[in-house]
């Protein structure tokens, strides 16, 4: 029975190893067609959500930080090596120009593809404590941020959807926030409804409040760290309502 139950661990990542594969080969292929990188790695967040239905399967939910090592390889490989493909990679999976390396205290170079990482491995760590809670605030990374980001880039587009000029994220809209709270709220009620049994109803106003707080944090801290600080707060919001 044990070796059954570590089989299915163990064959959950060997699909997300084929599936990161998949999607660095897809990235290389679409920024060598010109799709900027920021839509790139905000395409790939739905498509983890394939992974993260997938977490209540894991017997053991530290075989998921096996599954976060296997989305970070390919992202340092990225960094490390210099053939054409990995630092073309690079340039889909990182948010500025490769010419212009990421860089952060004492010169230190960033992996691409960072930010949402470090999100993920907020909500891993919130799994291993309340399933409920690291259960939906992934799905919410994965789905509710990315639909914002593209909501926010219609704004291009469509002259009705104005920008809201925040200091730190100019180009973020209304239409782009509400989109955030409204699907933070689904997927936030249904997580604790499928861990839970708990009636909508009665969850709708604490994430509400919860989603508000992911809206306050995507606008207010500056670059792409908001991902990973949403996710803090968000779960923090959670526990203490």
């Amino acid at each position: 029975m044990f070796i059954h139950m570590a089989a299915i661990d163990i064959t959950l990542n060997i699909l997300l190893s084929v599936g990161t594969a998949q999607l660095a080969w897809l990235s290389v292929i679409l920024v060598r067609h010109g799709v900027p990188p920021r839509s790139i790695q905000h395409a790939i967040l739905p498509l983890l959500a394939i992974w993260i239905l997938m977490w209540p399967i894991y017997n053991d939910p530290r075989s998921l930080w096996l599954g976060l090592a296997v989305l970070l390889l390919p992202s340092i490989l990225a960094l490390s090596l210099k053939s054409p493909f990995w630092q073309q990679l690079r340039l889909a999976w990182t948010a500025t120009p490769v010419e212009m390396d990421l860089k952060i205290y004492h010169n230190i170079q960033l992996p691409p593809l960072i930010h949402p990482i470090l999100a993920l491995l907020v909500t891993i760590a919130w799994f291993q404590s309340i399933p409920e809670f690291g259960f939906g605030l992934a799905l919410c990374l994965c789905l509710a941020f990315s639909a914002a980001y593209w909501i926010d880039n219609l704004a291009e587009h469509l002259p009705y959807i104005r920008t809201l000029g925040f200091p730190a994220h100019p180009d973020q809209t209304l239409a782009g926030h509400l989109a955030l709270i409204t699907i933070s709220i689904i997927v936030l009620c249904w997580s604790l409804h499928v861990y839970h049994g708990t009636d909508w109803q009665t969850l709708f106003i604490a994430t509400l409040i919860t989603a508000l707080t992911a809206s306050a944090t995507r606008a207010l801290v500056p670059g792409q760290w908001y991902t990973a600080s949403a996710m803090l707060s968000m779960g923090f919001v959670m526990w203490l309502l």
